[in-house]
């Protein structure tokens, strides 16, 4: 039931223009590769490994520069598109990655529109100044991150 929800949820995500990873197939660059990357607090230094930078530096390159990864990150099933990303958290546990994404959006240029819990699931939705607007969708196992120029 719930793995139904969740499959539904990141459908509706990428398929809604103002929030999904909507691109056409010929500039879809489908990766499903393990990366890991490091954390993004403020620092503003940049180096792709053993780097504090955020998503942008490292191997998600269609996100906002501003937007963080928990430290420890393992990204899987990335797509990444002129238009946006979407991918799958591994690591850390889930529970830490919504606690960290509710402590961190707010103190950067993000606004987050929505947090709900249901079911075991958590899912928040976010937003900035510039354009960009997302969710993280969360269960027991994983965390799916979409993020789409609106």
């Amino acid at each position: 039931m719930i793995g139904r929800r969740i499959a539904t949820l990141v459908a509706t995500l990428l398929a809604i223009p103002a929030v999904g990873a909507c691109g056409s197939p010929a500039t879809d660059a489908r990766r499903s590769e393990r990366a890991a990357i490091a954390p993004a607090p403020a620092a503003a230094t940049s180096a792709v490994r053993g780097s504090t930078r955020a998503v942008a530096a490292a191997s998600v390159r269609n996100v906002p520069a501003a937007f963080p990864l928990p430290p420890g990150s393992r990204v899987t099933d990335l797509s990444d598109r002129a238009s946006g990303a979407s991918f799958t958290l591994t690591a850390p546990d889930p529970q830490t990655v919504v606690d960290f994404y509710r402590r961190q959006l707010p103190l950067g240029a993000f606004t987050v529109v929505a947090d709900r819990v249901d079911q075991g699931a958590t899912s928040l939705s976010f937003r900035d100044a510039e354009g960009w607007a997302g969710a993280i969708f969360a269960t027991a196992r994983r965390v799916t991150v979409a993020v789409k120029r609106a």
